[in-house]
């Protein structure tokens, strides 16, 4: 029964392994953009990452869009460098002040 087991669990180990080993990749869909959907999502990938993101965001109910689907490695490389250039200032932090007319009432 042990060596059952032992060949049993080697014969899953194998194909795992083969899944492990492949490297998840993107399908770039801008270079042919099949459905009206791609169409739109690579349009807003060229106005930029925000506006991409977005899209994806509000089309998830509809459609299954992934953002890597539409940028390009050139594009990526773009957007990381002005990401880069944009300075990291602080966030605006604003307070308020309550003021009661009748405290306690």
């Amino acid at each position: 029964m042990n060596r059952f087991k032992a060949i049993g669990s080697a014969l899953l180990f194998v194909p795992a392994l083969a899944l492990v080993s492949t490297q998840a990749r993107a399908e770039f869909k801008c270079g042919t953009p099949q459905t009206p959907f791609d169409r739109a999502a690579c349009e807003k990938a060229a106005e930029g990452p925000d506006a991409l993101r977005q899209y994806v965001q509000r089309m998830q109910p509809i459609a299954n869009l992934y953002f890597f689907d539409y940028v390009s490695e050139a594009q990526a490389v773009a957007w990381a460098q002005n990401d880069a250039k944009r300075p990291a200032g602080k966030a605006a932090v604003q307070t308020a002040t309550v003021l009661q007319a009748a405290p306690g009432a």
